[in-house]
């Protein structure tokens, strides 16, 4: 009789105690995050479930967004909760946008409520809104994807992978970096080309040279939970080579008064901290991609000429990304943590200061080595005949 008993009270137990229907639901693809007047301004942007059912695009938007404010990051979003008239929900979150405001002095704020919150997952991406509001980055529409916040999310992982500039953070490697020893964090950014009113409107999806659109732009050093500058093109091109972030990179020398572009496709960054000094490795392997000099790539002097070029030009980023972290004195290559791992007892007795005036004063060697290969046909280079 027990067991007869029990299997009905299993029945009974199983299904989800937080189970939702889909139509309840307000599916949440991006978050921004602005200071206005000290409160915090929450701007969010909601999938339109509408959208797949209508055969109007231009009539039915393919998301809405909604903003709310509050002296904390909660209240804030409670009060975006007033004006949706469902659930607010976090869990296909793609992308979150954070104002340089925030980012100097209440990304902590943020980090906390997100963490907490039991919805979010740790998978969807941060960038910082460079010269821009966070809210207005979100609302720029875009013909490429369904919605604003799909679209910068594929166009970091697109980026990351074709340039050498840039590269995605998700929530878990950046509250890592936040919490780990001897290492600092560092955030892409996205800026907007044109104008920031004309780009959260629909025409903008319907033109074919789009007025208003998004663009990735160089990478944010933090110091612990503070932004302190900017990086550069060619610095954020060294951060990402000592970083071992590079998947592609376009190296441009100056040779015989014409430019050349060797395009490296492998590159590996080592390095060693040892008596205040740093001896960084790099590893490469590069092809010419495009001549306008009139030179023979089946020389060999000039393949290594252009190739000791290549090698002068990558050190260069390198040194720059190290001279702007040193300056902020931050360190955002991991020195420290590797000190930490290697020799823990040593990391005790100087973590108080690594920062502030060990890492600004550490003595740094780079070596590069670099294969190069002279791609290319027909007679080296195009001649064009009059």
């Amino acid at each position: 009789m027990k067991k007869l008993l029990i299997i009905p009270l299993i029945f009974l137990l199983t299904g989800c105690w937080n189970y939702r229907e889909l139509n309840q639901l307000a599916i949440t693809t991006g978050i921004a995050v602005d200071k206005e007047n000290d409160n915090y301004k929450i701007t969010i942007m909601i999938a339109n479930s509408k959208k797949s059912s209508s055969s109007d695009d231009s009539i039915t938007p393919s998301a809405a967004v909604y903003d709310g404010t509050g002296q904390t990051i909660y209240e804030a979003f409670k009060d975006t909760s007033l004006s949706v008239s469902k659930q607010i929900y976090l869990s296909h979150i793609d992308v979150l946008v954070l104002s340089e405001e925030v980012a100097k002095n209440n990304l902590t704020d943020v980090i906390d409520f997100l963490f907490r919150y039991p919805q979010t997952r740790n998978n969807f991406y941060l960038v910082l809104a460079k010269d821009k509001k966070a809210s207005d980055i979100l609302k720029v529409t875009t013909p490429l994807e369904t919605f604003p916040s799909q679209n910068l999310a594929k166009n970091l992982e697109i980026t990351d992978k074709l340039q050498g500039f840039t590269y995605t953070v998700d929530f878990t490697d950046f509250t890592k970096s936040l919490v780990s020893e001897g290492i600092n964090p560092i955030l892409p950014s996205v800026t907007i080309i044109g104008n920031s009113e004309e780009g959260n409107k629909e025409e903008n999806v319907q033109q074919n040279e789009p007025s208003t659109y998004l663009k990735l732009d160089i990478l944010g050093l933090f110091k612990k939970d503070k932004f302190v500058a900017w990086a550069n093109p060619n610095q954020s091109k060294g951060i990402n080579i000592i970083n071992n972030k590079i998947y592609i990179l376009g190296v441009i020398i100056d040779y015989q008064n014409e430019k050349i572009v060797t395009e490296i496709t492998e590159m590996k960054t080592d390095f060693k901290v040892e008596n205040n000094k740093v001896k960084i490795t790099i590893g490469a392997t590069g092809a010419i991609q495009e001549v306008n000099a009139n030179v023979n790539l089946y020389n060999l002097k000039t393949i290594e000429e252009i190739q000791n070029s290549d090698v002068e030009k990558i050190k260069e980023y390198v040194n720059d990304a190290i001279n702007l972290a040193k300056d902020n004195k931050t360190d955002i290559f991991g020195f420290g943590n590797y000190v930490y791992k290697n020799n823990p007892k040593k990391w005790n007795e100087i973590k108080d200061k690594w920062d502030d005036e060990i890492f600004p004063s550490l003595e740094v060697e780079i070596e590069v080595n670099l294969k190069l290969q002279a791609k290319g046909s027909i007679n080296n280079i195009v001649e064009v005949r009059e």
